[in-house]
């Protein structure tokens, strides 16, 4: 899709070119003109309300990681107060724990948001630039989108307020991480690294005030707290299975069937080997295993394979 913006400006060029040839009496040019114009228009406003159009007014045409990761922090305090705002929450985490692309984001818009440093901050910033990972505009769409999908799949509130400051800061990351520079771009590249100059200057000035600059910090604890209880309470086996699950290199739907399969091939062999009082019971739990199918709610998978689990550990007993 090409940039609705473009369809906006061409649209307004060929309108002020139409408008100068009326005023020339320049008629028949001058509608030609101002056909294309509205050409240009409709294309626009298809375009602005489409999904990928209203996707791009909330976070800009790479779906800026800074301005998704507002909107996630914003519902944390929200998503903190039940089950399913949880289980975002651990998804969310892992997805980004999972994916390079929006790790390395993370960490990029972490550090710079968060810096508050003490001393020359422009060599600072531009020592810090000069080790930068930078990404092709392409992966970082592909990716964030698919943390923008799973902020809608949970219904978040995306209309947030993000301050002027703080917008500025991430679109200044975010031109930084996708372009190197170069004589063709050094006045963007220039402005864009004085903002975050700025920003690590202001930081340091108010580290000793109520506010504190830790935006990401928030999300990163929740999660590590959600862990700990998690690991408390779940053994091994059943680590090595959450593991197996949100693994990005496992086939899921696989791993899944692998686990049922094993399971009723012990059950079968449990029925064989059972005196005829105990069979009607295994009967009866093959029964139930055999009705268990691959969900597309992973905690539901994991609950199944977990019992499943349960089953042969308990026949091979």
């Amino acid at each position: 899709m090409a940039d609705f913006n473009d369809y906006s400006q061409k649209g307004s060029t060929l309108m002020q070119q139409a408008l100068k040839k009326y005023a020339e009496g320049d008629f028949e040019a001058g509608e030609n003109d101002r056909k294309e114009a509205n050409r240009y228009f409709d294309m626009f406003y298809a375009d602005i309300n489409s999904e990928a159009g209203k996707m791009s007014q909330l976070y800009g045409e790479s779906r800026n990681f800074g301005v998704i990761y507002n909107v996630i922090e914003q519902n944390i305090g929200d998503l903190l107060e039940t089950e399913k705002g949880k289980k975002f929450i651990k998804e969310a985490y892992n997805m980004i724990k999972n994916n390079s692309v929006l790790t390395e984001q993370f960490k990029i818009y972490d550090f710079f948001e968060n810096a508050c440093y003490d001393g020359d901050t422009k060599s600072f910033v531009n020592e810090s630039l000069s080790v930068l990972q930078r990404f092709d505009k392409k992966d970082i769409k592909e990716n964030n989108e698919k943390l923008i999908s799973l902020i809608r799949k949970y219904k978040l509130d995306e209309y947030v307020e993000i301050p002027e400051e703080t917008e500025k800061l991430y679109e200044s990351i975010e031109y930084v991480l996708l372009n190197e520079k170069n004589f063709g771009n050094i006045d963007k590249y220039v402005n864009a690294t004085n903002v975050i100059v700025e920003h690590v200057k202001r930081a340091n000035d108010n580290k000793d005030d109520e506010i504190s600059c830790n935006t990401f910090e928030d999300f990163k604890k929740a999660v590590e707290k959600q862990e700990e209880e998690l690991n408390e309470n779940i053994n091994e086996d059943e680590k090595k299975l959450l593991d197996l699950f949100v693994s990005p290199k496992t086939n899921k739907k696989v791993a899944f069937e692998n686990c049922k399969k094993e399971t009723l091939k012990k059950i079968n062999e449990a029925i064989s080997a059972s005196e005829d009082g105990d069979r009607e019971s295994w009967r009866k739990i093959y029964e139930s295993v055999s009705a268990k199918n691959y969900s597309d709610k992973m905690t539901e998978n994991i609950i199944n394979c977990a019992e499943m689990m349960e089953i042969c550990n308990t026949i091979e007993e």
